[in-house]
């Protein structure tokens, strides 16, 4: 099948640069001799997360327990929760996986660790727990301060838990080569507080998980950090070439859509609007527009509406209702969860079909 044979909006994932994408990290991960353990919310597609595994990372990563029940179901056997879980079901269902696969959960409060470990004792299995810290980003995570190695104590005693170590996410880490200069020597003096008040503690941390797109290729850099999580390096975006990260030749997916209206002098209007695209705005770069159109960088995507893409075009652009363009979205996470399926392409040539299975898997 050709390309031009898919009816659009429709998310195209280019084979060559995926595979790239996807053994470039990991051969980055084997010579600082890190553990890869890819976030699978970005494409939420087992097959991506089998490839990954198969290119030697040691597992993946999920935000949602329903995330790791789809990527379990798919063979994949060690698993890490990335996300504060909460309620007696979701626990009931995390020990039913410890049941057939490794699993484990990052968490920053002692009443989560307490449900986890009732349900593990329950089923009669063990669950893996990384304790969580804040380390600038101020989202999840516990200060680097002393109250919370007493927190540390308590999730260690308590029974049916496999204590793994600690996690942090650097994700205000972003900007640009310049900043992230900047910013990660200050990161890394608070991992050396961190490890100061663990050790005095007597404290074991095994594993040292963080990292983020960004500055995943600089992770040897960050102290102490053995393992890294990023997501978005499968596919990059906008974002990521914005950030200095990628260029827009490593991004593998684009959004194919056409234009069905020319009407409105120096617009163009194409089928892909905020329920084919996402709203997010840029993180970093001049954080203007909507995507970048391939092939068209005089082209500006200055708005979306939900059905609607609002592109700026040159008087002399030529452009004409039925042309085909492709978009790279500022943000590729939620851009995916909103498609039932993506098509892989070789050229212009359709080679498979795989459906987004951990789409809307939320809770």
């Amino acid at each position: 099948m050709h390309i031009n044979d898919l009816e659009t909006p429709v998310v195209l994932i280019d084979q060559d640069i995926l595979d790239r994408n996807l053994r470039g990290m990991a051969d980055y991960c084997a010579s600082h001799r890190i553990a890869l353990r890819p976030h699978t919310k970005t494409h939420k597609i087992p097959e991506i997360g089998r490839l990954q595994v198969q290119y030697g990372s040691a597992g993946i990563t999920v935000a949602k327990v329903s995330e790791a029940e789809v990527m379990a179901d798919a063979g994949i056997s060690d698993i890490v929760v990335v996300y504060p879980v909460w309620g007696e079901s979701k626990w009931r269902r995390l020990a039913e996986l410890a049941k057939r696969i490794r699993i484990a959960v990052a968490m920053d409060s002692l009443l989560v660790a307490e449900g986890i470990s009732r349900a593990a004792k329950t089923a009669g299995v063990e669950v893996g727990v990384r304790l969580e810290f804040d380390t600038g980003l101020r989202r999840c995570g516990l200060p680097v301060e002393a109250a919370s190695i007493e927190i540390a104590r308590r999730i260690m005693a308590l029974p049916n838990l496999r204590w793994e170590g600690v996690s942090v996410y650097p994700g205000h880490i972003m900007g640009n080569r310049t900043t992230r200069g900047v910013d990660i020597p200050l990161e890394n003096s608070r991992y050396d507080r961190l490890f100061e008040m663990l050790d005095a503690a007597g404290i074991p941390y095994p594993i040292v998980s963080g990292g983020n797109t960004p500055a995943a290729y600089q992770s040897h850099l960050f102290h102490g950090i053995n393992e890294i999580r990023p997501g978005t390096y499968v596919f990059n975006d906008r974002n990521t070439v914005d950030a200095e990260s990628a260029s827009y030749a490593d991004c593998a997916a684009t959004v194919l859509t056409t234009v069905v209206s020319t009407s409105v002098s120096n617009r163009a209007i194409i089928d892909a609007g905020s329920k084919t695209l996402a709203a997010d705005r840029l993180g970093s770069g001049d954080k203007m527009h909507f995507g970048y159109v391939v092939d068209h960088p005089d082209f500006a995507l200055e708005a979306l509406t939900e059905e609607h893409g609002h592109l700026a075009v040159p008087e002399d652009s030529h452009v004409r209702v039925g042309d085909r363009l492709r978009i790279i979205p500022n943000h590729i996470c939620p851009c995916i969860n909103l498609h039932d399926s993506v098509y892989v392409v070789c050229g212009d040539r359709v080679v498979k079909r795989w459906k987004v299975a951990g789409r809307g898997m939320v809770i």
